[in-house]
């Protein structure tokens, strides 16, 4: 398990549970006020400590509200049964660990000196979602991040005590941390994973209804539209707004008249137009590619509105992640299996 401080010199402690150790009270010496990351193994027993799981310690991060990242995981298809938890998974591959958990560690390291630097922002009672689109410069889609907010007492009991009116009242350093911690969770967990205002570099192709190998391509045409906030290290992420007003420009030059029967077939003309050139269409044995528009954040594929393609928004996705659907064979596969 690593802990990391939030000083601008970065702290990592290291533990390695073993025999003797006793680990709540051993979690409790390496942790402090300045504790901004923990990410932690999911089998902690093979020093000896037996009985110690990484449920444990995400539970102890939990009532401390410190975010926490579990490396054991890392299954796509793992389903969470809320849009939105206070857990993340890390990517196992050596290659790709190092650099996510850098990220992370700066993305919410980036909130809380922001929130430092915007005491309008904690001083007022707001919403996350408020929050966030304050630090983000972005009001106008304060109601779009808004949908992305779920009961937060159902996926960590412990913030019921810590943002109980009734309860005492915190200092500046405190309401930063707990703010940090739920809108840092709200942007990196649901905003960013399930594509709507922001949307992902695949998210993205999808709705242009081209392939993601075209990523060179999409980056030119759409830098105006990037995302450069919090956790943006883990993208390319684009604002969709911005894609849209560019978006708009391309099919306004199409000829009048054009026959398209969706909008990513109508984005993808707009496009291969303007470059003179057709783009790779993604892979779909239903379509072959022709409608594209929309993007499963399980199955990581770009999908269309056809009913053996894919299926609306339910539990799974967030009610603001309008550019979502889920892969039809996916979809049915897992639904009687979690009764959804």
């Amino acid at each position: 398990m690593a802990i990391f401080s939030r000083e601008e010199q970065v702290d990592v402690r290291t533990w390695v549970p073993r025999k003797g150790d006793i680990p709540k009270s051993h979690f409790d010496s390496l942790v402090d006020d300045g504790t901004t990351l923990v990410i932690t193994d999911y089998d902690l027993t093979r020093q000896g400590l037996t009985g110690l799981f990484g449920s444990s310690v995400v539970s102890w991060c939990q009532l401390r509200a410190i975010p926490i990242g579990d490396f054991s995981r890392n299954n796509a298809s793992e389903l969470p049964t809320e849009p939105n938890l206070f857990e993340f998974r890390v990517p196992t591959k050596p290659d790709e660990t190092a650099s996510f958990v850098a990220a992370v560690y700066r993305g919410f390291r980036k909130i809380r000196v922001a929130l430092e630097q915007r005491p309008d922002l904690v001083d007022k009672k707001k919403s996350p979602a408020a929050i966030l689109a304050g630090l983000l410069n972005a009001p106008q889609e304060e109601s779009q991040f808004a949908l992305y907010t779920i009961r937060y007492g159902s996926v960590n009991a412990a913030l019921i005590d810590q943002v109980n009116p009734g309860a005492q009242k915190k200092s500046r350093p405190k309401k930063e941390a707990l703010l940090t911690y739920m809108v840092g969770h709200l942007l990196l967990n649901s905003i960013l994973r399930f594509s709507g205002p922001i949307v992902s570099m695949r998210g993205l192709a999808a709705y242009l209804g081209i392939d993601d190998s075209e990523r060179e391509t999409i980056e030119k045409e759409f830098r105006e539209a990037s995302y450069s906030g919090p956790f943006s290290e883990l993208g390319p992420y684009f604002w969709l707004a911005k894609v849209n007003d560019l978006v708009e420009g391309l099919v306004k030059a199409l000829p009048p008249g054009l026959e398209v029967e969706t909008h990513g077939e109508l984005h993808r003309r707009a496009l291969e137009r303007k470059y003179k050139r057709e783009f790779k269409r993604p892979t779909c044995d239903r379509c072959n590619g022709l409608n594209g528009g929309f993007f499963c954040p399980f199955t990581r594929r770009t999908v269309c509105q056809r009913s053996d393609c894919s299926v609306g928004s339910n539990s799974w996705i967030p009610p603001g992640a309008r550019l979502c659907r889920i892969e039809r064979d996916f979809y049915d596969e897992l639904a009687p299996i979690l009764g959804l």
